[in-house]
């Protein structure tokens, strides 16, 4: 089933001027990133990076973080309907965790950390200071599953002035969106105190004949408050809280692919949308999905000398989300699925940040620890006779970490990485399935416990060399990982099945990079070349029964290239964009419905994406500031949306190509 939202988001928006801060030059903006866990400069980063300034983050007019896959190559990013998160594929490796026990393939950072699911992940961009979209795995910094990459989010954090901002947003389907934002002060160069509150909402894009009202509705309330206390020169401790509520109309779903062998085929085929393109107006019983999110964190960062400092980040974090989907598309209540995720995580990350040898050698090292308890529990089946299968899940996983990196000057233009992480993960799950008959007698039946231990060694080797100041290229070879896990939701409660689940992922990447900065940085040329090799790939797939589990699919490649470009025309014109090519197959795949799969191409990695952009200037505008319009282009592939592509399924299995505009 696929959501109409990413379709809809993608018409033209209202053309509208923005006023910036005055005195434009007529260079590149310089992006300092945060992405090896040290300041640098961005092009002076030995991976493959898409950063997005505060200042172009106002531009592109984004209110939600997953409005920036379009504006990167090879990501693409959207909402998952139900589960308050965001499904986000980078280089093919689709972040879209279906049930909340299963793991991620993109790590997600919030001020350095960890949103361990893609679910209850989704926030709306309040007051960031950045973005970066680090692409390829990112095993030796950020740990298991970031095999595709990596996102950080970096907050504007407190100051010692007094200040504030608020902002309006209206917009068709009767949009609304307050924000607001105020800096306090407390002690001079002390204490200061940082707090962002915003309400959003929006009706649906959907109408529901049944009940006379939309569906898709957007109805969010968020805050985040930061205290920043400096006792020292050499010290400082950042407190940050964030929450986010969000009573949300159910996104409708529509069936846009049914295998044509299954005995209801016959039963749903009229309803099926024809290529997946569901129409506005739908026939539902009633759908809903609330959600609240919760998050602390503690960062002390304590410069120890001048060339060694203490980091230690400590969070704790909460969702809670729950849904119902109106399965059936009929206006009577006869096939609903209810579902309920809980995850909270603790962590604690320590790190030593360093150099020695005349700076020759920069180095972290540091420790990584993550409690995470979770709950799915969900109706498989809710009959109007009142009959109801309920399987409740519960899951714990303790998971450890010790990593260290370091980079070398060989000479002065020779640069040598290499890095080594060690992870071990506990993990145990129960599962209790319950038929309640309509008479309100329950029948449980438990499954056996499961528990594994999942140990890996990820690591990182390369060479970088600056031909000249503004030119560097870089050779490297990383390894990622996946954990493995269990499938909650096994057909036919085999105990068998559950208790094996599935293996970890592994792959190795070898790539070729290049960052070139140009003309007195009035022109930026980045790109990149990698070839990954797959080992026990991880697959979603649907069983026969229509659960969501995951299979180890077996060996696979990916052969891929980005590039990146960026230009003043002239003083008053800048134009840039991207262009991202990926060649995924897989070399050997049964499913396990016995499909040989072999030769197939992964779903959701459209083999090209592009965007292109172009800024005009009118500097001082009036006197007042420099006015700026820009215009945006991006354009999508066609790719399959399962993994089985074509075998047995209509032709929904598979997205058309598309494209949209933004002006502003």
């Amino acid at each position: 089933m696929l959501s109409n939202r990413k379709h809809l988001a993608m018409g033209i928006f209202m053309a509208q001027s923005i006023l910036v801060a005055p005195a434009v030059q007529a260079q590149l903006e310089e992006i300092i990133v945060t992405a090896e866990r040290r300041e640098a400069s961005l092009q002076d980063t030995s991976i493959a990076i898409t950063a997005f300034s505060e200042d172009t983050l106002r531009e592109l007019g984004v209110s939600n973080y997953l409005d920036l896959g379009d504006f990167a190559p090879n990501v693409m990013m959207h909402e998952m309907p139900g589960k308050a998160g965001g499904a986000i594929s980078i280089r093919g490796f689709k972040n879209a965790e279906t049930i909340s026990t299963f793991e991620p393939k993109v790590g997600l950072y919030l001020d350095g950390v960890i949103l361990a699911k893609g679910a209850g992940s989704v926030f709306d961009i309040l007051d960031l200071e950045r973005v970066e979209i680090l692409r390829g795995p990112q095993g030796t910094l950020y740990g298991r599953n970031t095999a595709g990459g990596a996102v950080n989010f970096i907050t504007k954090k407190p100051d010692y002035e007094i200040g504030g901002s608020l902002s309006t947003t209206l917009g068709n389907y009767d949009q609304r969106d307050i924000k607001a934002t105020l800096n306090l002060p407390l002690v001079a160069d002390t204490l200061a105190l940082k707090a962002t509150v915003a309400s959003l909402t929006r009706d649906g894009f959907w109408k529901n004949t049944l009940h006379s009202e939309t569906l898709g509705d957007k109805d969010r309330k968020v805050a985040h408050i930061q205290l920043l206390w400096e006792p020292a020169d050499n010290l400082s401790l950042l407190y940050s809280y964030d929450r986010t509520d969000i009573d949300d109309g159910m996104y409708p779903l529509a069936p846009v692919a049914f295998r044509d062998t299954s005995p209801a085929y016959p039963l749903i085929k009229d309803s099926i949308q024809d290529g997946g393109r569901s129409t506005r107006d739908l026939n539902l019983a009633g759908t809903y999905m609330n959600a609240d999110i919760d998050g602390h964190s503690l960062t002390v960062d304590w410069a120890i000398n001048d060339n060694l400092s203490l980091v230690s980040v400590t969070a704790l974090r909460a969702f809670d989300v729950d849904n119902i989907q109106d399965s059936d598309h009929l206006p009577i209540t006869l096939l609903d699925n209810y579902s309920r995720d809980k995850v909270e995580t603790l962590t604690q990350e320590i790190r030593l940040v360093g150099n020695s040898m005349d700076e020759r050698l920069n180095y972290v090292i540091g420790g990584f620890y993550m409690d995470e308890d979770l709950q799915d529990v969900v109706t498989a089946l809710t009959l109007g006779s009142g009959m109801q299968l309920l399987t409740n899940v519960t899951a714990q996983n303790d998971i450890w970490a010790l990593f260290g990196e370091a980079t070398y000057d060989i000479t002065e233009k020779l640069d040598f990485t290499f890095g080594l992480r060690y992870t071990e993960e506990d993990k145990s799950m129960t599962r209790v399935n319950t038929t309640v008959m309509p008479t309100g007698v329950s029948i449980p039946l438990q499954l056996p416990d499961a528990s594994r231990t999942f140990t890996d060694v990820s690591g990182t080797v390369g060479l970088s060399y600056n031909w000249t100041p503004d030119v560097m290229t870089y050779f490297k070879v990383s390894k990622g990982y996946v954990s493995g896990g269990f499938n909650p939701r096994s057909p036919n409660n085999e105990p068998a099945t559950f208790l094996k689940g599935y293996d970890e992922e592994t792959l190795i990447n070898y790539e070729i990079g290049w960052k070139a900065t140009l003309l007195d940085n009035r022109l930026r040329l980045n790109g990149a070349i990698f070839h990954i090799d797959y080992s026990d790939l991880q697959v979603n797939q649907l069983t026969p029964g229509g659960q969501n589990n995951i299979d180890n699919a077996g060996d696979a490649t990916m052969r891929g290239l980005e590039l990146e470009v960026a230009a003043w025309l002239t003083d008053n014109i800048e134009i840039g964009g991207s262009y991202g090519y990926l060649d995924p197959e897989y070399k050997s795949y049964i499913d396990a419905g016995g499909i040989d799969l072999s030769n197939n191409h992964f779903a959701h990695a459209p083999d090209n994406t592009f965007n292109a952009y172009a800024r005009f200037i009118v500097p001082n505008f009036q006197g007042v500031g420099d006015l700026t319009f820009r215009v945006d282009y991006a354009w999508v592939d066609d790719h399959y949306l399962l993994t089985a592509n074509d075998a047995g399924l209509i032709d929904g299995n598979q997205s058309p190509s598309y494209d949209f505009v933004n002006a502003r």
